[in-house]
């Protein structure tokens, strides 16, 4: 490390206390950044998921200086780009990412671009274009792949894929492969604990009203396709239930899940748990029968990265990236994104056969993957990654 701290400007739309799979990313990343001596300053709105200007203006968390604007602040980001060795962009929205690009294009042509541009684009640079109303998806999706795909190739010093299949998609939108580096994503210190001894008695209480459960992490929004699980839980033994943990990105969906639970008599055996963080959240995988994630789409998916550090049979939707993490019928199941029969089957399956060698064999070989990869093993990759470029 220089003896002169680097300074690193991030920019988020969302950021912590937000508890989602980017906000998790950076939040672990760059604090062992900063513990490295990075000067890291993250620009973000004062908004959560659901609610509006309601964060402090400014925070320090984890050696984390985190700067909160409104909205109309953070899309016209404003700061001294010549205090910045490097500026880091997460997600890949048009505002102000596409603004930021233009400027540094701009800064570029006059020799005034003295700092280095990364992007991580966390899959949404290809997005699920189908969540998007029709029209913003054309509007927005001929931006990414005509000027954002000329601009990163200009001005853009670095990209970090967070999966093989992501690299894969972005180079397939011109991007110049040689600037995209594949850096997959990790898990918590706590994955690595003792967590039946450190977790909070509060989250032992609900494990244990929660019975013989599946499990599923992530914010309620459409893309995460809890209905699919819902509608197979139905087709499962009653003592079954289902655990929903993450924040309501979407009442609305909410709601829809909620009527979708009543008509199939499912409320009781339906929990939604909220943000459950540290121990507590491994504790509440570990005691879970099987992670089950038929997300539509996902670039990596931190959630079930966590669920194979625990040990759980996890079966996934075989769509996106979800395919490389879970090896269908080695390390847990992948069927179609919508297929709820079928889900259903692979669930009895597993639970019928929890106790025979295959079921078993898929529980340690997940728990010896996840934990191979540590968040503190990705901010020093992230690190080596940074270093030539400033």
């Amino acid at each position: 490390m220089n003896k002169q701290h680097n300074k690193l400007v991030a920019i988020v739309k969302y950021f912590y206390p937000v508890a989602a799979g980017i906000e998790t990313n950076m939040l672990e990343t760059y604090s062992v950044l900063a513990k490295k001596g990075w000067d890291i300053t993250i620009f973000t709105t004062k908004d959560t998921l659901t609610e509006k200007n309601i964060l402090k203006d400014f925070e320090i968390v984890r050696n984390l200086k985190v700067k909160r604007l409104s909205y109309i602040k953070y899309a016209l980001l404003q700061f001294n780009w010549n205090k910045a060795d490097l500026v880091c962009l997460h997600n890949f929205d048009l505002i102000p990412q596409m603004f930021i690009l233009g400027n540094s294009l701009f800064r570029k042509t006059l020799g005034k671009k003295d700092y280095k541009l990364f992007i991580t684009p966390h899959g949404g640079f290809t997005p699920e274009w189908t969540i998007f109303n029709p029209v913003s998806a054309i509007i927005k999706k001929t931006i990414h792949y005509t000027l954002g795909t000329f601009l990163i190739n200009k001005v853009v010093d670095g990209v970090r894929a967070v999966s093989l299949w992501e690299k894969k998609e972005v180079v397939a939108r011109g991007v110049n492969a040689n600037k995209v580096s594949v850096i997959s994503n990790g898990v918590e210190d706590e994955a690595y604990l003792d967590v039946e001894k450190l977790a909070r008695w509060e989250i032992k209480e609900k494990v244990r009203v929660y019975g013989k459960y599946l499990i599923q992490i992530g914010r309620i929004y459409p893309i995460k396709n809890y209905e699919t699980t819902i509608r197979a839980l139905a087709q499962v033994p009653n003592d079954i239930n289902f655990v929903i943990a993450g924040p309501v990105s979407d009442n609305a969906y909410l709601e829809k899940l909620k009527t979708l639970i009543k008509e199939l008599n499912l409320e009781k055996r339906v929990f939604f748990a909220g943000v459950i963080r540290g121990v507590d959240k491994y504790y509440l995988i570990k005691n879970a029968q099987i992670m089950v994630h038929m997300a539509i789409w996902e670039s990596f998916c931190n959630v079930v990265h966590e669920g194979m550090s625990q040990g759980l049979p996890c079966i996934v939707a075989n769509n996106t990236a979800l395919p490389l993490l879970v090896k269908n019928g080695k390390n847990g199941f992948c069927v179609g994104t919508k297929d709820y029969k079928a889900l259903a089957e692979k669930i009895n399956f597993i639970l019928k056969n929890k106790n025979t060698p295959k079921v078993k064999k898929i529980s340690q070989t997940n728990r010896k993957f996840g934990l191979q990869e540590s968040w503190q093993n990705v901010a020093l990759k992230m690190d080596n990654l940074y270093q030539p470029l400033i």
